[in-house]
């Protein structure tokens, strides 16, 4: 999942490029509706107050204008959970 994640964010211009990525993007849609079919969700994390139940921060960084302390800036890699289990926790930026 995050492979095809960082090819789709990956810029195309021309038109195989472009044929590629849309192969890619269905794919990508087709594993998310199997994970989800069977009980496998992405762990919400920008922008959620940070939970070491759920996220591993990997770095802080200081508390912007309108952020709140302890909240969650940037994720690095999404996390996953199996109905309340964590599969894989995400690994996030959090502002302090």
């Amino acid at each position: 999942m995050d492979n095809l994640k960082r090819a789709l964010n990956i810029e195309v211009t021309d038109e195989n490029g472009q044929q590629l990525k849309k192969g890619i993007q269905m794919v990508h849609d087709h594993l998310i509706k199997a994970l989800t079919d069977h009980g496998i969700t992405e762990i919400p994390a920008e922008g959620e107050t940070f939970d070491p139940t759920l996220h591993q921060a990997v770095q802080t960084v200081p508390v912007q204008d309108d952020q709140k302390p302890e909240t969650v800036v940037k994720v690095l890699q999404a996390g996953y959970q199996l109905k309340d289990r964590v599969l894989r926790p995400a690994m996030v930026v959090v502002a302090q």
